[in-house]
């Protein structure tokens, strides 16, 4: 064979290197919690407190009038930002090392409690303010970015591969446009519908 031939694997075979390697990198995130990340440890607290305190927050403060167009917003908002961490962690430009649930693939405090209830409530106030929602987006995003170097500076999340801070900022402002985007056009669907049967 000469040098310049590939080697052709099948199917088979890199389906079962990558489920090899899926059950190594596994079994090194459960070992790296049962020694690091545990119930014993001051990280796995620091993630029960950042769900239970914005959870707390927001069902005292919530706008219940308008409860589903603004948690449809932080629901948009989550499931981004879910998703963004999924690709983002894949492929190593982010890490958050400390999980509150080690099977879970995500931060779940952050992804799914945190952030998205800091913008949730940021598109609350400018519902119930009639403040402009593209400068209370810009502002919050700077409150959240500096919770994320905080996050950086304790260890809770690691950058790599040219990921930054400023990087944060972007995804968040991005995040929560699209967001309001999505809640407008369904609301515009809905009031649609609701034009349509008068």
């Amino acid at each position: 064979m000469n040098s310049w031939e590939l080697v052709t694997i099948t199917k088979e075979q890199l389906s079962t290197e990558i489920e090899q390697l899926d059950t190594s990198i596994m079994d090194h995130i459960l070992e790296f919690w049962n020694q690091y990340g545990h119930f014993g440890t001051w990280q796995f607290w620091f993630n029960v407190m950042t769900i239970l305190l914005p959870l707390a927050v927001t069902f005292f403060v919530i706008d219940r009038k308008k409860i589903f167009q603004i948690a449809f917003y932080g629901y948009t908002f989550h499931a981004m930002l879910v998703y963004f961490d999924i690709f983002l962690t894949r492929n190593n430009f982010w890490d958050h090392p400390y999980h509150l649930i080690p099977y879970v693939p995500v931060s779940i405090p952050v992804d799914g409690v945190l952030v998205p209830v800091i913008f949730m409530l940021a598109y609350q106030f400018s519902l119930n303010h009639s403040k402009n929602l593209y400068l209370v987006v810009f502002s919050t995003a700077i409150g959240a970015t500096l919770l994320a170097w905080v996050w950086h500076l304790l260890g809770l999340l690691v950058f790599s591969n040219g990921m930054n801070i400023f990087h944060i900022y972007l995804l968040q402002i991005s995040m929560a446009l699209i967001s309001y985007w999505f809640t407008k056009f369904f609301i515009s669907l809905k009031k649609g519908s609701q034009d349509e049967m008068k």
